[in-house]
């Protein structure tokens, strides 16, 4: 009778260890893909476009986006001449001055990746970049960085700045060790702080500032891009400057026409003093000539 007790016991402790040992490892496996699926969604959120370096484009999903219109579509060539329209004014020394906010190197990487990260993106992502491009500064040419998020809403192209031509420097001034990026980042703007900057962004026609509606104030780290009146202005600024070299060539043309038209004068004029000359000296020929026939004749007589 005891034996059958002890043979029951043993068994219910081996079925109650099985039972035990399927659920921790039911629960590891679950735990292991909760694990991979939250992976999984973090990297689709911050995936790179293009990344060289501490340089890159990529989605961005943490400044609470919710309502971009993507996907949004706009060619290279678009952006290109978008890009290239905006300016900063920085002062220099008593002066201020006009400069490109993305260098020629900056332009030619963002171009590409903001327009294929704009026509895939969803609307809670933004397109964030850092590019680093070789800018003027007081002195000598400077390594600068320039950081934002680029989305498209209400039908307008937009471009929050985070940092802008600030100098980058590998090595701290100061301990003259490597700049460790965990303690200094790379920020890239958000829509719930302004970013303050050194140099100052030039409103230009179709180039508007975000208008705050909680303070009244316009963002200067926020551009409101109207791509149609930029494209507009620079069309009309390269017509213009077609139509100054064309007027230039054609004053150049005139001018030479009426140096050439004197110098025809001047000729004509020397011309007609050689002829009136030649027409002298033969009227003064034809007389000589009648004088030694007259002379003949009466000694003959």
């Amino acid at each position: 009778m005891k034996c059958n007790y002890y043979h029951q016991y043993l068994w219910l402790r081996l079925s109650l260890s099985f039972i035990l040992s399927l659920s921790l490892t039911a629960c590891d496996g679950n735990s292991e893909v909760v694990k991979k699926g939250a992976n999984a969604s973090s990297n689709e959120e911050n995936r790179v476009i293009w990344e060289e370096g501490e340089q890159y484009v990529r989605f961005n999903s943490n400044d609470r986006v919710a309502n971009n219109q993507h996907p949004a579509a706009i060619t290279e060539k678009d952006m290109r001449v978008v890009l290239e329209s905006l300016l900063v004014s920085e002062r220099q020394f008593l002066s201020k001055k006009l400069y490109p906010i993305f260098s020629p190197a900056e332009i030619q990487v963002l171009t590409p990746a903001l327009v294929k990260g704009l026509a895939m993106a969803r609307p809670d992502q933004d397109i964030a970049f850092v590019t680093i491009g070789v800018h003027q500064g007081a002195f000598a040419k400077v390594r600068e960085v320039n950081t934002g998020r680029v989305f498209f809403k209400n039908g307008r192209l937009q471009i929050i700045f985070g940092m802008l031509h600030q100098e980058v420097r590998d090595l701290d001034r100061q301990t003259g060790q490597p700049v460790d990026r965990r303690l200094y980042p790379f920020v890239i703007g958000s829509r719930f702080s302004e970013a303050s900057f050194t140099s100052t962004i030039v409103p230009e026609e179709g180039i508007a500032f975000y208008l705050d509606s909680e303070n009244g104030r316009e963002r200067k780290d926020w551009l409101i891009l109207n791509v149609p009146a930029i494209l507009a202005r620079t069309s009309n600024s390269s017509n213009s400057s077609d139509e100054q070299m064309i007027n230039s060539s054609l004053l150049e043309e005139i001018h030479h026409n009426r140096q050439e038209t004197q110098n025809l004068k001047r000729d004509l004029d020397d011309l007609k003093e050689v002829i009136f000359d030649l027409k002298e000296r033969l009227l003064e020929m034809q007389q000589e000539s009648g004088r030694s026939s007259t002379t003949k004749g009466s000694h003959n007589r």
